[in-house]
């Protein structure tokens, strides 16, 4: 905690080591959405500067939720820039042999149920952390998780 006290003062090394005790994981979630390294790794740049910028208006209680958001934020910024987004998204026409990676039918999801995916399954969050992440009420995370659910489901099968 005084670490993190030592970094809302403004304090550079702090800052820089709570960044450095995080930064896998802030890697894994943009990696996660672009699969790219060297998109990751231009969206992470972006992201870590923001953070050293911004890291005194964050609370406390929050610090490694707003780390996520920004990254979230960047990323979908990225990929919307970059086209990388399908409006369209059919999950249907990735079906090979009756048979679906959930790794690529994640990619298919609409960008924010694929957000409220990620952060739910990979990371473990809850849906009051997701809903801080994304702006989002809690109860819309839950819907739009069961809709993510019920959609991949259909799509991969029973197995989920």
């Amino acid at each position: 905690m005084d670490t993190i006290i030592k970094a809302k003062k403004g304090n550079k090394k702090a800052i820089k080591q709570i960044v450095k005790e995080n930064i896998i994981q802030v890697y894994r979630l943009i990696f996660l959405h672009t699969k790219y390294e060297e998109d990751a790794k231009n969206i992470l740049r972006d992201t870590i500067d923001f953070i050293y910028e911004n890291f005194s208006k964050v609370d406390n209680e929050k610090i490694i939720l707003w780390m996520y958001k920004i990254a979230i934020i960047n990323t979908n910024n990225f990929l919307k820039c970059n086209g990388m987004v399908e409006k369209n998204n059919s999950l249907n026409s990735y079906y090979y042999n009756n048979k679906i990676k959930m790794y690529e039918s994640i990619d298919l999801l609409d960008l924010k149920y694929r957000n409220v995916v990620i952060l739910k399954c990979y990371f473990d969050l809850s849906y009051d952390e997701i809903g801080y992440i994304l702006d989002l009420n809690s109860d819309t995370v839950k819907i739009y998780f069961r809709q993510s659910l019920k959609n991949l489901k259909v799509n991969v099968g029973e197995g989920l």
